[in-house]
């Protein structure tokens, strides 16, 4: 069992630091769980822990902006999918898949499955959120924003939502995705009030599933049914 905050460098070949991709991993289960990226072990992280981990991936590509849009140097980004697996039941995880970007924390968040009723379905649920180091997303100061719905649920088959953003007409703010699967197709920034347009993939995973928009500093949650 890892203590929280352990660092583990994890080498996939002789490359060197500006390859590396830092993560952590917030494992919210009763249970010991053990986490891969494309299919090869990272490592162990204890129930009700966090661990985090260096993995050294071929880039490929760059990137000039951070995961909520701002401009940054061009760093290298690299494809990675997480699992995770319980090491009581040994059931695996769904796959989710994310780019990473060099020096910019990704949070793998391990957790049980539930249904919308809020029903444990005895599986585990993975989820991916980038935080660039230096870009937080959070509101400019003297701004203060609100949101309208702050959820949606969607059944198997998907769909498109919309969310209302009220703020000052001087105020700017984005919005970005914490999953692959939800997709903002329109109001990726602005200024003002406005509308963040997002489109719900359908589920073909066969668990329910949860992912967060993170705009104008705000948490708006997805939930879907299976």
């Amino acid at each position: 069992m890892l203590a929280a905050g352990l660092a583990i460098a994890v080498l996939a070949g002789c490359h060197v630091f500006p390859n590396d991709f830092p993560l952590a991993v917030g494992n919210r289960t009763g249970g010991t769980v053990t986490v891969f990226a494309n299919g090869k072990q990272l490592g162990e992280v204890g129930a009700s822990q966090t661990a985090t981990f260096t993995i050294d991936l071929s880039p490929t590509g760059k990137t000039n902006v951070d995961t909520i849009g701002n401009p940054i140097s061009p760093a290298p980004i690299a494809q990675a999918t997480f699992t995770a697996r319980d090491n009581a039941t040994g059931i695996l995880s769904a796959g989710v898949a994310t780019t990473l970007i060099h020096d910019v924390t990704a949070y793998v968040d391990v957790a049980p499955c539930v249904l919308l009723d809020a029903t444990a379905t005895g599986l585990i649920c993975v989820e991916v959120a980038n935080t660039s180091s230096g870009s937080s997303g959070n509101p400019p100061v003297g701004c203060a924003f609100s949101l309208s719905p702050t959820s949606q649920s969607f059944d198997a088959a998907g769909g498109t939502g919309t969310v209302l953003v009220q703020a000052a007409s001087d105020c700017s703010w984005t919005a970005t995705s914490s999953v692959t699967w939800i997709t903002i197709v329109n109001g990726a920034s602005g200024t003002g009030n406005g509308a963040v347009v997002y489109q719900v993939q359908a589920n073909i995973s066969g668990q329910a599933r949860t992912g967060l928009l993170f705009i104008a500093g705000q948490t708006f949650t997805v939930t879907q049914g299976a």
